[in-house]
């Protein structure tokens, strides 16, 4: 089956709001800035039996907010993940899947290397992605999982925005280069991953009008290049 996963405009905005929000700002007891992030994605699933194609379409993330956050990994909470889907579904919203995020700050590996790995689930990710897999007993059970990727940069770099894979899209949020991947896994007879034929959509970004939007620029706050903040234009 083929997934196509629509992110709205508003739920970009959440991804990218939040997202930014673990990559500038230090959080509690962590020295440095540039933690990974965690999130439930919701929102409806439209089914096409004739060409045998699902629709996910995202409206909203919720940051799991009692997640372990670091800058090499993030746990999250499984209570707390199981309250909100219960909730969400009382209210009309799917489960869809989930998200985090891959920071890296200025000195840490080149946009070239982002762009061909560091965008990219890592083998911590696909673990993970097995063992829930393992939850589901059907055979046709999947997950959907999307990583945004932020690397800093010293000033905009706007030249490769755009698709580069059906389920791949790079842009541009001021000095910072981001990545969207959407990736949906299905698990095969050994137990290993599959990975599921999966296009992106997301208008507000194929329009590319995030490059009429005014962002200001990332920077390390003086004699601190761990720690950043946020300076509007």
């Amino acid at each position: 089956m083929k997934h196509v996963v629509e992110v709205t405009q508003s739920s970009l905005t959440q991804m990218l709001l939040n997202g930014f929000e673990a990559f500038v700002i230090k959080h509690g007891n962590n020295k440095r800035s540039g933690i990974e992030f965690y999130a439930s994605v919701y929102g409806d699933i439209e089914l096409n039996e004739k060409d045998d194609e699902c629709r996910s379409i995202v409206q909203f993330v919720s940051v799991d907010t009692s997640a372990t956050m670091k800058s090499g990994s993030v746990e999250s909470n499984e209570a707390a993940e199981d309250l909100k889907e219960q909730l969400a579904e009382q209210l009309g919203y799917y489960r869809l899947g989930n998200m985090h995020s891959h920071p890296y700050l200025l000195a840490e590996m080149s946009l070239d290397e982002v762009r061909k790995r560091g965008c990219e689930f890592s083998d911590g990710d696909i673990e993970c992605f097995k063992q829930q897999l393992e939850n589901y007993e059907a055979d046709d059970a999947y997950v959907l999982e999307f990583v945004l990727t932020i690397k800093q940069l010293e000033k905009q770099n706007t030249s490769k925005d755009g698709r580069i894979d059906d389920n791949v899209i790079e842009f541009s949020v001021g000095n910072c280069k981001c990545f969207l991947r959407a990736q949906v896994f299905t698990k095969d007879d050994s137990e290993g991953l599959i990975e599921s034929p999966t296009q992106l959509v997301c208008d507000y970004l194929e329009e590319f009008t995030h490059l009429t939007a005014e962002f200001g620029r990332v920077k390390a706050k003086p004699n601190r290049k761990r720690v950043l903040e946020y300076k509007p234009v």
